[in-house]
């Protein structure tokens, strides 16, 4: 199958970015240097082209009942113009992808799931659609592009670009907006643990606006990144990647994931999970010497193994390597306690570190309000 290209890969190869292949697409691993680009992120912004990424759409007056049906969260109760983190199993639990759940309206609701899982998913969607739901299933692969803008100058640097519509006040919230010719859903959400926002539009538009962002973001410190800051900045935030900490064979009691099931209705794999006791639990780690722990590494306490690492990566942030992987759950490991990580040529000394291993700066999201109001 040949290697696709995103709507802004001209641009990107124009920017002089080092070009990789990425669950079969063509994406930037840097512009710059990680270093500088995760920096940015954390102190002013980064831009980062996610057209790579897959959108689903379930549309119809059984739209929401479906989506309850397929995934972890209770759908029908997420007000329009709203988000969350969902899961997508399968009959054992185990986590077939992870997701954002975006309700537009009483009878859409779009699905943004992982590149490299796109065609799975939308073949399991479509075998698995509810037939008492009135609900049709639509692939947009290809025809979107998608940005994410992230830091702490996000918004001012959206404004200065000349957005034109309401802007999202809380975390995982949306609307439609416009920024020049462009119509765009523009989301208060992100991979980075940082306030920012994905903007998701029409492919041909993508240019356009990634240039309008990088003019408005000049002179506020604003880089374009790649995947190499944007894997790192999510293992800053503790959040886990499909592919290396997630996977079919993981079910999300194991993942740290209970907070993405909601127990209120009937899901697919909802049978295996209820009352599981998990053998293992994910963890996240701090390399305290010089050496990156690999995916498969096994993982040691007190001289005996205990589990092993699923993903690693060096944080210019933190100034030292970090990563995340499975213990077992009657390991008595907590934030601080001391592990050895196996290296190339090593055991590597490590701590366990607490999610997440930097201070999040996103917002409150719109259900944290919701429920503090019930309270």
């Amino acid at each position: 199958m040949p290697v696709r290209e995103t709507p802004l890969t001209g641009l990107h190869e124009s920017a002089g970015a080092r070009m990789v292949e990425f669950a079969g697409w063509r994406l930037p691993l840097y512009f710059s240097s990680v270093a500088e680009e995760t920096k940015a992120c954390r102190r002013a912004a980064a831009l980062f082209d996610v057209s790579h990424m897959g959108m689903i759409r379930l549309f119809g007056p059984g739209a929401r009942q479906a989506a309850r049906m397929l995934l972890t969260r209770d759908v029908p109760a997420i007000p329009s113009n709203c988000s969350t983190y969902a899961l997508l199993c399968n009959q054992s639990g185990g986590v077939l992808d992870d997701l954002i759940v975006m309700v537009e309206s009483e009878e859409a609701v779009r699905l943004v799931v992982n590149a490299a899982n796109y065609d799975k998913d939308l073949a399991w969607i479509r075998a698995h659609l509810p037939e008492d739901c009135e609900a049709g299933l639509e692939g947009l692969g290809g025809r979107t592009f998608g940005l994410a803008l992230q830091g702490p100058r996000a918004e001012t640097i959206l404004k200065d670009a000349g957005l034109h519509g309401r802007l999202p006040i809380v975390f995982a919230a949306f609307f439609h907006s416009r920024l020049g010719d462009a119509d765009l859903l523009a989301s208060r959400t992100g991979y980075t643990g940082e306030d920012g926002f994905e903007l998701f539009g029409a492919a041909a538009d993508g240019p356009a606006v990634w240039r309008a962002l990088m003019r408005a973001g000049q002179d506020s410190g604003l880089l374009p990144a790649g995947l190499a800051a944007r894997d790192a900045l999510r293992q800053e935030a503790g959040y886990p990647l499909w592919g290396q900490d997630l996977d079919e064979e993981t079910t999300p009691l194991e993942a740290g994931l209970r907070w993405a099931v909601d127990w209120s209705g009937d899901f697919i794999g909802r049978a295996a999970l209820e009352g599981r006791t998990p053998t293992r639990r994910r963890i996240g780690f701090r390399v305290e010497e010089v050496g990156i722990a690999r995916r498969g590494a096994p993982i040691f306490a007190a001289g005996s193994r205990v589990g092993t690492a699923t993903s690693g990566t060096y944080s210019h942030n933190l100034q030292a390597a970090i990563g995340q992987g499975y213990v077992d759950a009657d390991a008595e490991l907590r934030p601080g306690s001391e592990i050895e990580i196996e290296g190339r040529d090593r055991r590597l000394r490590c701590r366990v570190a607490k999610f997440p291993l930097i201070p999040k700066r996103t917002r409150r999201s719109w259900l944290e309000r919701k429920r503090r109001r019930e309270q």
